[in-house]
């Protein structure tokens, strides 16, 4: 499995073509890492050095938080603290979830002509994202030992945006043969369209998980009180 991972990860920086339409169009075993597999083993090495190797703890100063009451100013909190704990130390797990389907939705547009619908953009996306996760690694030693604060836009939405859309953009650039401005402008377009749909998603996705938290935590206080 290993061998088979680390061959897959290779071919994709180099020839992505091969690994990835070898999937789509083979009717034969693959030789490649299914690319579902391939997303999860990267997504779950990345989320598991981030938690054994960076403390993700982060203080929310309640003074920051203009609110009505405390109810409110207590789910604001939570919601920063889900927040950055997305974009940072479980952020593969969001890409895996939120990213691949994000970014095969402006494919739809931009690559119309290039790829064969949506679940050609899905497997497309699913090796990308599976390759972008591993560049996180790069990220662990700023946070580790930078001044900033992980609740600084720069650490927790600008450095891990940056280290993945170097990977993704390499790999579609690629993937689609860019030679020329055209082609540079349809993939950053269709990559920048689905970065930002995947931060607005995030940033959805973090609000519930944070007002549930504060749901839950209510619940046992109001029930530790009976």
């Amino acid at each position: 499995m290993v061998k088979n991972y680390i061959d897959t990860l290779k071919n994709l920086l180099i020839y992505p073509r091969d690994v990835i339409d070898g999937f789509i169009h083979s009717e034969k075993a693959h030789s490649f890492q299914h690319p579902f597999l391939f997303a999860v083993i990267g997504m779950m090495i990345v989320v598991l050095l981030n938690t054994l190797l960076v403390d993700f703890s982060v203080s929310i100063n309640p003074d920051t938080i203009q609110a009505e009451n405390e109810q409110v100013q207590q789910i604001a909190q939570w919601v920063q603290v889900t927040t950055i704990r997305i974009s940072t130390q479980l952020l593969p797990l969001g890409m895996v979830l939120l990213l691949i389907p994000m970014l095969s939705l402006p494919g739809l547009f931009f690559f119309r002509d290039e790829t064969e619908g949506f679940y050609a953009n899905l497997i497309l996306n699913t090796y990308t994202v599976g390759a972008s996760v591993l560049i996180l690694l790069a990220a662990i030693p700023v946070w580790m030992f930078s001044s900033l604060p992980l609740t600084d836009p720069f650490m927790n939405t600008t450095l891990p945006g940056l280290l993945v859309a170097t990977v993704g953009i390499w790999i579609y650039k690629n993937y689609f043969s860019v030679s020329d401005l055209a082609g540079w402008i349809r993939i950053l377009s269709s990559y920048i369209s689905g970065y930002v749909l995947f931060i607005i998603v995030k940033g959805l996705a973090a609000g519930i998980i944070g007002y549930m938290i504060f749901a839950i935590n209510r619940i046992r206080e109001i029930s530790g009180d009976l």
